[in-house]
């Protein structure tokens, strides 16, 4: 083994120590690079968060627009029960008027 050769495994090991995640990308399967580690204080406990992407960038392109697309629907969908909350209590605030108005 030449000393070039080891350089290379060692850099190899580094990137790979470095930058991969042990899980797969739920699109494609391959493995997902590690992009953000940062750590949170939640009352006494310490949570550890960590971002990962596919090692594929253009199967990471098509899951965040399908994450954006998802979230769009979920907001969608929260915005319009939020209105259906709102007209309820009208609803419900219009009926004890009306109530009241008849005991007169």
């Amino acid at each position: 083994m030449t000393e070039d050769s080891l350089v290379v495994v060692e850099e190899a090991d580094l990137v790979i120590n470095k930058i991969m995640s042990t899980s797969a990308c739920t699109r494609c399967g391959k493995p997902r690079i590690i992009v953000n580690t940062y750590e949170e204080k939640v009352e006494t406990s310490t949570v550890t968060y960590t971002i990962t992407e596919c090692s594929d960038p253009e199967c990471q392109k098509l899951v965040n627009k399908t994450l954006l697309t998802e979230k769009k629907k979920r907001k969608f969908i929260k915005d319009e029960q939020v209105k259906r909350e709102e007209v309820r209590k009208l609803a419900i605030e219009e009926k004890k008027l009306h109530k009241g108005e008849d005991e007169d």
